[in-house]
């Protein structure tokens, strides 16, 4: 379904991401563990297809859809929920089950500023689905929420991936909480361990 062939990724010469494979094959839920800083939110970009400025090969089913639940909900704020969701192709006769699945069924007509931050990351996830996605990307879904808000996300998204077992999932976070709740396979993401002088400049030192 998709596969990510990743030589390095650098951002003004400054190496970001080192070698790395990564395959997907539906139904498959992966998490991206480490701290912040690493690089987890830029190899999520280059899986969704946002970043293309890095060394390797990206290769995916052509019909394949990817839905996209960034850390900031990236609501338009002069738009009402249901036109955000209409924004992305939406139908109007089924935004109110999307909101029904998100436990939000009574937001249609509020703008994001009347949105708790728990709510408005809700109504993101309602339109990352709203296309039925073969892939979905979590950037940090439960960043920044109380305990219980938290708790309640990752109950919200146990029950998304339960009624889609062929949904497969990229989710990047520092909380190993997350990954328990709603991934199988881990992968933590690591600074390399700086190499002597001599040996960054091309010497081999014994």
């Amino acid at each position: 379904m998709f596969e990510l062939q990743l030589t390095a990724k650098a951002y003004a010469g400054r190496p970001v991401l080192g070698a790395l494979r990564l395959q997907l094959s539906p139904g498959q839920r992966l998490a991206l563990l480490g701290p912040s800083g690493i690089g987890k939110s830029t190899l999520l970009n280059i899986v969704a297809g946002l970043d293309t400025e890095f060394s390797g090969t990206r290769r995916c089913a052509a019909e394949l859809r990817i839905g996209y639940l960034f850390q900031e909900p990236r609501l338009l704020p002069w738009r009402t929920v249901a036109q955000n969701l209409r924004l992305v192709g939406a139908e109007p006769q089924r935004i109110d089950a999307l909101l029904g699945e998100v436990g939000l069924p009574d937001v249609a007509d509020l703008y994001p500023r009347q949105l708790s931050l728990g709510m408005a990351r809700r109504v993101a996830l309602a339109r990352a689905l709203a296309f039925d996605p073969d892939l979905l990307l979590l950037d940090e879904p439960t960043a920044s929420l109380d305990g219980d808000t938290a708790d309640a996300m990752r109950t919200l998204l146990t029950g998304v991936l339960q009624r889609r077992p062929e949904l497969a999932l990229v989710l990047v976070s520092h909380d190993p909480r997350d990954a328990e709740r709603l991934t199988g396979q881990q992968l933590t993401l690591a600074a390399a361990a700086p190499r002597p002088p001599l040996e960054r400049a091309g010497i081999t030192t014994k």
